[in-house]
């Protein structure tokens, strides 16, 4: 299939305890297989050469990053998914329980909403709200 990719900018906004993360960047998106696809480059230190893709569709948010980190996340709503986290230094098992998703995408723009609590090795990491925003990129800057 045939992929037409169009420049949009991310912003990424996670909550976690009062504690607010932000990724605002250049990326891509494309439809494939009736899915929405968002590609980025992470712009975080942590995760500098750390490609990030997240695939959007009727059955949730997937969340994989490819570089020094190597990761996978699913987000199910109301349900429960595993993942992974890998860096040069170890491994960790990934779980998170899902309560609602909210995918709202045409053409490779738009919004998604996602809550859910995360454990990390088996230990409980907290509860996190993510709002993916994307839209068009402007063609003059």
């Amino acid at each position: 299939m045939n992929e037409h990719k169009r420049n949009v900018r991310v912003r990424l906004t996670t909550v976690n305890d009062g504690q607010k993360s932000i990724v605002d960047t250049d990326g891509v998106a494309y439809l494939r297989g009736g899915h929405t696809y968002i590609r980025y480059q992470e712009t975080s230190p942590d995760l500098a050469g750390v490609t990030t893709t997240v695939k959007l569709g009727e059955g949730g948010v997937a969340v994989l990053r490819q570089g020094a980190v190597r990761a996978e996340q699913r987000f199910v709503p109301n349900g429960v998914a595993v993942g992974y986290y890998e860096t040069a230094h170890g491994s960790f098992p990934l779980e998170t329980k899902t309560d609602r998703v909210d995918v709202r995408f045409e053409s490779g723009v738009g919004v998604a909403t996602w809550s859910y609590e995360l454990w990390v090795g088996g230990a409980e990491a907290g509860r996190f709200q993510a709002n993916l925003d994307v839209q068009e990129a402007e063609e003059a800057r």
